[in-house]
């Protein structure tokens, strides 16, 4: 964990003390945290497994984790994920299946046609157990009676809802019971339970599965809604997302209950991903910074509100607020919002703010959103668009449709989005989320977002200085290995996601990179920090337009600490030229003016000083 170098330079409030004052100026010079997070309570420590003591992974579940369909399952799969990803580890249970090339992990506690609580439904006997006795209150608890697992990865419900028991009775009383049972055995366990994938063609049982295709997203919502309030009380237990990663159209065998290869391999994939959130490592970081079903504020009132809603610091306490997901005519709706008072004319866009606290000392490069929006909708970070699901292109209005409707699981799948980002400040942060239908006699809405930050941990800040020069404000640090450094700028210490960086030029000055601004008499104060961002695996695109006198050159905000040079000639020896700024910052990119000079070509490019 680093603590970033930060100046604050407070500036007198007259010009005539901008002129004559300059003995009284204090420079302070500070290193803070600025709201540093929490880890997830129960997390993996990497560094406390090896192959001599590996992490011990229970498999439990039904006939998906069993052998019933394809031997290994997904846990074929899993075994060489963890291993490619640096986890020494090994599967326990009482059951084996057969191994198979690199497939030698081969313990479980999968149980076909399992249930989570008594009465079991089997008509023939599993593992030993007879029909009545196959249900995971019972195997599960037998298992643990010789095994002693750190992780315990439980995929069930299929058979439960597939048989027609009552959704909410399965998630908040014989799940919770499972849970209750494991944690008074394993204390210190970390458990991850999954939702179950979808039965909307599932053409077993009588009546056939895909009767109770729906009640499978009640009880999606209602066992996220349970998982949160354990989470809250400080259990380890965790929820990873099978429904939305197996495509019920292409991930199938033919009786579209059990998963094909490419289905196991999904499911594998996504337990890894849970696997990773809550694994603490030396050299990486997944932080859950929105989890699925959180409390969102929302606006449903049928109002435009413009743009300024998304703002950070827009004021949403009138509106209303409840847990995710929200919408309105959908089985899995936990918060029902308003459309209106005419059902075949209900309003277009509700709109949904979320904050969040990112913790300090981790220098983020991806946000990962899992995103369930029916039917379109666009997303913000900080008052600034990042991106949208379903909805055209160009200016957006409250009265936009989405591109089209949703059906069957598409409405209920959590989709993913990957946004590569320069940087994500420490502290508080804003999503804020605009949801459109695709017409005023849509059925109904829905929304959920979570929301993870990839990144790794940044080397220590350098120490940042200031002086004056003449009417200039010079900063100053050290140059060698801190190319992956930008300078910030704000003037409000509690709103840091406000601060933008300072383009440059980045002058390199002997073993010192340092960067001049103009000082502004009517800016009574302003802050200046280093940040982490790292280096870019590409550099920035080069933008320009001509004016009637000038050419308008412009790169994204991303890229700060690139210096813009140009020359006349690009034959050796041609000498390229730093072009004076500071770069001002305009609607997201760097721009800089430069006169038309009366020579025939002018080239420009973008280059990052190193030392």
């Amino acid at each position: 964990m680093t603590r970033p170098s930060q100046l604050v330079w407070p500036l007198p409030a007259k010009r005539s003390q901008l002129l004559g004052g300059w003995h009284c100026w204090l420079v302070w010079l500070s290193c803070f945290w600025l709201l540093a997070g929490t880890r997830l309570r129960g997390e993996l420590v990497l560094t406390n497994f090896s192959a001599a003591s590996p992490l011990k992974v229970m498999a439990a579940g039904d006939s998906i984790t069993d052998d019933c369909s394809i031997d290994g399952a997904w846990r074929h799969y899993l075994q060489p994920l963890l291993e490619t990803n640096g986890y020494p580890f090994t599967f326990l249970g009482r059951f084996s299946s057969a191994p198979s090339g690199t497939f030698t992990k081969v313990k479980h506690e999968g149980i076909c046609g399992a249930v989570i609580a008594a009465p079991g439904l089997m008509s023939t006997p599993v593992h030993n157990y007879s029909g009545p006795n196959t249900y995971l209150q019972k195997t599960l608890m037998d298992g643990l009676v010789t095994n002693t697992p750190d992780l315990v990865l439980i995929m069930m419900g299929a058979n439960d809802i597939g048989r027609g028991r009552n959704p909410y009775l399965v998630a908040t009383n014989h799940l919770p019971a499972l849970l209750d049972s494991i944690f008074g055995k394993l204390p210190a366990a970390n458990i991850i339970v999954s939702k179950p994938t979808t039965l909307q063609n599932a053409n077993v049982g009588m009546p056939l599965y895909s009767s109770f295709a729906t009640n499978i997203h009640i009880y999606n919502t209602t066992m996220q809604s349970m998982i949160n309030a354990r989470r809250a009380q400080g259990q380890n237990v965790f929820l990873a997302d099978l429904f939305s990663v197996v495509d019920g159209r292409t991930m199938f065998l033919s009786d579209n209950l059990h998963p094909n290869a490419a289905g196991l391999n999904a499911i594998a994939k996504e337990w890894l991903f849970r696997i990773e959130a809550i694994t603490g490592r030396t050299n990486r970081v997944i932080t859950p910074l929105i989890a699925g079903g959180s409390v969102w504020r929302y606006s449903d009132w049928g109002q435009d509100l413009g743009t300024n809603w998304a703002q950070p610091h827009y004021d949403d306490s009138a509106w209303a607020e409840g847990p995710a997901r929200l919408g309105y005519n959908m089985p899995g709706i936990a918060t029902t919002v308003n459309y209106g008072p005419i059902a075949t004319n209900k309003y277009i866009t509700t709109y949904f703010r979320h904050n969040f606290v990112v913790p300090s000392g981790v220098h983020y490069t991806n946000l990962n959103f899992r995103f369930n929006r029916a039917h379109g909708a666009v997303v913000w970070l900080n008052g600034r668009e990042v991106f949208r699901a379903n909805m055209p292109t160009g200016p957006i209005s409250f009265l936009s449709y989405s591109k089209g409707a949703l059906g069957l699981d598409a409405l209920h799948i959590y989709y993913p989005t990957n946004l590569p980002i320069s940087f994500l400040p420490a502290g508080t942060n804003v999503v804020a989320v605009e949801v459109h239908t695709f017409g005023p006699a849509a059925l109904g809405i829905s929304f959920d977002l979570e929301l993870f930050g990839l990144g790794d941990y940044p080397p220590p800040a350098p120490p940042l200085s200031a002086s004056r020069e003449g009417a200039n404000m010079r900063l100053r640090w050290p140059a060698a290995n801190n190319a992956g450094f930008v300078l910030i700028s704000g003037t409000d210490l509690s709103a840091t996601y406000s601060w933008l960086p300072l383009g440059g030029p980045y002058i390199l000055d002997g073993d010192f990179y340092e960067y001049r601004e103009p000082l502004n008499p009517e800016q009574l104060v302003n802050y200046y920090q280093l940040r982490y961002v790292g280096l870019p695996a590409r550099g920035p695109q080069l933008g320009f337009h001509l004016e009637s006198n000038a050419a308008v050159l412009s790169w994204a905000s991303d890229f700060a600490g690139f210096n813009l040079e140009s020359n006349s000639r690009l034959v050796p020896p041609a000498v390229w030229e730093m072009v004076n700024g500071p770069y001002p910052l305009s609607n997201g990119s760097f721009q800089v003016w430069t006169p038309r000079i009366g020579v025939s070509n002018q080239f420009f490019r973008l280059r990052k000083p190193l030392r």
